[in-house]
């Protein structure tokens, strides 16, 4: 298992060796490994397991109790929760032993039943039986961080603690990749991001575009393709609105206006649905870094942060008839060829940043970082802002698609000035390399460094 899971699984395990009952919360984004996570954890241990459903509290209650019941528990056909957990209490009785329950899903309970916390509470933290530890198993990490406590009230004192599941790295995704040229990696990377469950849906031995042929635009198979359809429909309502806001975040309509006069949907209604895309964690609202400069920040942007939904409305939605009337290698020399690397550039910023973080952790840079973000200006972004506690600057920009010339400093430079950023170190990252004013610039001026495709690798 790989070192972030890991980590995570032996923070689950220490709560559960201190053998206190407890109620935790365990979260993710969609797909960033918490299945792995919890699979390593209960393993030869006792566990009772329930998926929740998008139901009301009846319903919800109905189904557990019939599912229940096939495992040899007694309970009425409504049950409420304090007599589901009573059951589980007597199981635990009988085992005489510590018993895990787990619940995926927990918001759908959460949401409908808001003293639910509450009712199992009065079961869990009892004396009289052995261990109960529950685990409650979210994927809506926006809801949980934002708006989850505030809804419980004087609830939230029943929690023992919260776990939220981390991506995998990019660099942990490489070594799954071992055999796939590394700019083809990072293409990878742009579709399927940290989420490892996706991973296995392409060959390491193929290259990006056999693999975006044969599981994406093979129409008749394609699994990708249909798994993004089925995703976007278990998880929004009224999947019209929302594939056009998506669409246009997809096409570079990113702020709320040019949203409002591309799809005709009033500001207010937008903002409704964004917020939802949020909670989701297939949206983000960009934040610059703090910086005096605020006057120059450009304000209110949004932007599409979970690649498999930016690649599916940035490429395919539109293109669907096509899939049909093209072979899968025509598609993509016709429609995806020209300005995928221009959609890998999001991706690549985020590799070149865990490259950032990874030599500060290894101490390999000036200065050891105190915040770290970006800088989105009206004329210009710095893709990377990092500083030490007692203000040290480094800046970067990265290119996923063009070589560096003594320019790209010039511009660097300007976008600081309107940051009011004064650097000490300046770094940029080129998937293409660096044309030799920039190397002799770097030469002279050992605060620049360029890092290639071949340096952005750390073992």
């Amino acid at each position: 298992m790989e070192k972030t899971k890991q980590q995570e699984v032996d923070l689950l395990n220490s709560y559960y060796s201190n053998g206190s009952n407890q109620i935790l919360i365990v979260y993710e984004v969609i797909r960033t490994g918490s299945e792995d996570v919890i699979r390593e954890f209960v393993k030869g241990k006792p566990c009772l397991f329930y998926s929740t459903c998008s139901a009301a509290e009846r319903l919800q209650q109905y189904i557990w109790s019939k599912e229940l019941a096939k495992k040899g528990f007694e309970l009425p056909e409504y049950p409420t929760y304090t007599q589901i957990f009573e059951q589980f209490e007597k199981r635990a009785k009988e085992l005489d032993n510590p018993v895990i329950v787990l619940i995926n899903d927990f918001e759908n309970i959460m949401k409908n039943s808001p003293d639910f916390l509450s009712e199992i509470s009065k079961v869990v933290y009892r004396d009289s039986h052995p261990q109960m530890m529950v685990v409650l198993v979210g994927s809506n990490s926006a809801w949980i961080e934002n708006s989850m406590v505030e809804k419980l009230g004087s609830q939230a004192q029943y929690i023992s603690g919260f776990l939220k599941i981390k991506p995998y790295t990019f660099q942990e995704m490489h070594k799954r990749f071992m055999d796939m040229p590394y700019d083809d990696v990072i293409r990878t990377y742009s579709i399927f991001g940290g989420k490892a469950l996706l991973w296995d849906y392409f060959d390491s031995k193929k290259s990006f575009k056999e693999n975006v042929c044969d599981k994406f635009l093979d129409y008749q198979n394609s699994v990708l393709l249909k798994l993004t359809d089925l995703m976007l429909e278990e998880n929004l309502r009224e999947t019209a609105v929302y594939n056009t806001i998506l669409y246009g975040l997809a096409n570079g309509q990113n702020k709320l206006n040019d949203i409002h006069h591309a799809t005709g949907f009033s500001r207010a209604k937008i903002m409704v649905y964004l917020k939802s895309l949020i909670e989701l964690g297939v949206v983000e609202k960009v934040f610059s870094f703090a910086t005096t400069g605020h006057e120059n920040v450009q304000k209110g942007v949004y932007r599409i942060c979970d690649g498999l939904t930016g690649f599916y409305f940035r490429f395919l939605y539109q293109h669907a008839s096509n899939l049909i009337r093209y072979k899968p290698e025509e598609f993509y020399e016709k429609f995806i060829e020209k300005d995928i690397d221009k959609f890998v550039s999001y991706a690549y910023k985020l590799v070149c940043r865990e490259y950032i973080d990874k030599c500060s952790s290894f101490n390999k840079l000036p200065f050891v970082i105190d915040e770290e973000g970006e800088w989105v200006g009206k004329m210009g972004t710095i893709d990377i802002v990092a500083q030490s506690d007692t203000g040290d600057t480094l800046v970067g920009i990265c290119d996923f698609e063009h070589e560096f010339d003594v320019t790209a400093m010039e511009q660097l430079r300007n976008c600081c000035k309107r940051a009011r950023l004064t650097p000490d170190y300046y770094y940029f990252f080129s998937a293409v390399g660096f044309d030799d004013s920039l190397r002799k610039l770097s030469e002279e001026m050992p605060e620049v460094k360029l890092i290639g495709l071949d340096e952005l690798r750390i073992d």
